[in-house]
């Protein structure tokens, strides 16, 4: 018996390293740059790798260090584009390693800086010559897939087929329960209000789109946009851990939390019909979610929440929907008018879990009421700018922030987010029931980019084809 336990335990570790292999594409040396410019890169690489700067926000296609892509951009069939595209596709992949570069020199030597500027010279030849070399760009089409955030191994060494229809089960009762508390949640602690800065409104902003169809905005448009559908934030406070405020990591390696009203906004993409449509993302952060009982798996250190809007072409809602910076707990609202679940959707086998419908017709910004404690999303109400629905008065004002400015040093002084995209100190208890889902680390706070929404399957926060999947145009 022994054995075959021995035996069990040795084609166990082979298939997940198998896998593990499989799931991580062989390196290559880099394409169309010198040898120079290659040891460039492997330096850059490696220093920052070893010192723990890696930004984890977008991924690198093996053999294409001056690259770096997101869901979006991955979900284009390169050997399709016409040599116009390609070039506005590597502008954009060229664009975001520019931006991870910037970012990962924080903290790093004095000399990271000055680093920089070989790092762009040897990109720019490679760029220039990419869209026509036709070998070159096969490859890059052929390795461009960014590799998801479930752990195959883990799955495996999880049986996590058996274990799937039980964390199934646990998953709807406790978002069956949520749906049930939305809309008749009573206060536990003192409403307060947070609204954004106080605008003059203006109709919808329409925007120019670049060859690749995705939407093109001048910063100023983009701002108004932002302004425009930034919500009322108000929020069942019974402590410090229930008011907003700015994350980081002090020189010691501690979680640092200063209470500030700010909410931190991000630019992102989804397909509607086919369609590449802007969405506009809100994040708030708290200190904490403090342990309600003992034990608490779901206590931890940080908590917030994640609100998206998804417009049209003329800038108007279509549909929103929420997580928790975990990936926990996605949920949907529909707009009047915008998106409806697709015939024949199964929303409990497919957990995609819709709480209710607003009107798209608000004089102001929607309202969006946060519980004590776990900051889930109770309620969400059409508001009318300058005062809180509740008749708590003008609410306070809160500063909008490029979530971005969380990616490199902090400012306490050290990087809030791992090399792997996680925020180290955030772990909850509930990782070692969740492990076999493939999560990594589930319930610990994470980067955009690499929020998994599933436990009962493999769904991206940023999959830019999610809403085509569940959702259909009326």
């Amino acid at each position: 018996m022994t054995r075959l336990i021995g035996w069990w335990l040795w084609g166990l570790l082979s298939l997940t390293a198998v896998v593990g292999c499989a799931s991580r594409p062989a390196p290559l040396a880099p394409a169309l740059v010198s040898d120079a410019c290659e040891q460039q890169f492997e330096r850059w690489h490696l220093q920052v790798a070893s010192q723990g700067r890696k930004d984890a926000q977008a991924w690198s296609p093996p053999g294409f260090p001056y690259l770096r892509v997101d869901r979006l951009l991955a979900s284009f069939e390169l050997a399709d584009l016409s040599l116009a595209q390609r070039r506005d596709w590597l502008s954009r992949a060229h664009g975001k390693a520019r931006q991870a570069w910037w970012f990962e020199r924080e903290g790093g030597p004095a000399n990271a800086s000055g680093w920089l500027a070989g790092l762009h010279a040897c990109s720019a030849q490679a760029i220039a010559e990419l869209p026509e070399d036709e070998a070159s760009w096969r490859r890059l089409a052929a390795t461009v897939r960014v590799p998801d955030d479930y752990r195959s191994g883990a799955q495996i060494a999880g049986l996590y087929p058996l274990v799937r229809p039980i964390v199934h089960w646990r998953a709807t009762v406790t978002m069956q329960g949520l749906a049930d508390q939305f809309g008749h949640y009573r206060a536990l602690g003192r409403w307060r209000s947070y609204g954004p800065p106080e605008t003059e409104r203006q109709a919808p902003t329409a925007w120019q789109r670049d060859r690749l169809g995705i939407p093109v905005f001048e910063p100023a448009a983009l701002e108004r946009l932002f302004h425009g559908h930034a919500p009322v934030w108000r929020i069942d406070t019974r402590d410090r851990h229930d008011q907003p405020g700015t994350p980081g990591r002090g020189l010691d390696g501690r979680l640092r939390f200063g209470l500030e009203p700010v909410v931190y906004k991000h630019l992102g993409f989804a397909y509607v019909g086919g369609v590449i449509q802007p969405q506009l993302v809100y994040q708030i952060w708290f200190a904490a979610r403090p342990a309600q009982s003992w034990p608490d798996i779901y206590a931890g250190a940080l908590d917030g929440v994640v609100w998206r809007v998804t417009l049209d072409d003329r800038g108007r809602a279509l549909v929103y929907d929420s997580i928790h910076p975990c990936g926990c707990y996605h949920q949907w609202v529909l707009v009047a008018g915008g998106l409806r679940p697709a015939a024949g959707l199964n929303r409990v086998v497919e957990q995609v879990w819709v709480l209710g419908e607003v009107s798209a017709d608000g004089d102001g910004p929607l309202e969006l009421s946060l519980s004590a404690g776990d900051h889930h999303l109770v309620e969400v109400q059409a508001g009318a700018m300058g005062a809180g629905i509740s008749g708590l008065g003008k609410p306070r004002t809160y500063r909008l922030e490029p979530l971005d400015r969380l990616r490199g040093r902090s400012a306490a002084g050290r990087r809030l987010y791992r090399s792997d995209g996680l925020i180290a100190g955030t772990e909850r208890l509930e990782r070692f029931l969740l492990w076999p889902t493939g999560v990594d680390s589930p319930g610990a706070m994470r980067q955009w980019g690499r929020h998994a929404v599933s436990f009962t399957g493999r769904r991206h926060f940023d999959d830019p084809h999610l809403l085509d999947r569940y959702f259909v145009l009326p």
